[in-house]
């Protein structure tokens, strides 16, 4: 049976990743922590807080009963995984205690 063992890419893309780490490189932590809390930053401020109803409100987002648009919230492990079962693409994302306050 044909396969393809290796994909021939345009080198011309610009979305390439860049090439794998060596192994004798070192990860900088605090970059690696700095980056994760940057990204959930901008997490929390391009989406709304709608608290303990998410699984109702991403339902009714899902069916067009409500208008579209990025929520966060929190929700069972059943709920959870009940909505992925309907085809409402959720995920899970924790959120450290003091990035859910602001900051003074």
């Amino acid at each position: 049976m044909p396969s393809a063992p290796r994909l021939n890419l345009s080198s011309s893309r610009n979305d390439v990743a860049p090439p794998p780490r060596a192994s004798g490189d070192k990860v900088d932590p605090a970059a690696v922590q700095a980056r994760a809390l940057q990204f959930l930053r901008e997490v929390l401020e391009k989406t709304e807080n709608v608290g303990d109803r998410f699984a109702e409100e991403a339902r009714r987002i899902h069916y067009n009963e409500a208008p579209s648009r990025n929520i966060r919230g929190v929700t069972t492990p059943e709920d959870a995984h009940a909505l992925l079962e309907e085809g409402i693409d959720v995920m899970p994302l924790p959120v450290p205690a003091a990035l859910k306050e602001p900051l003074q």
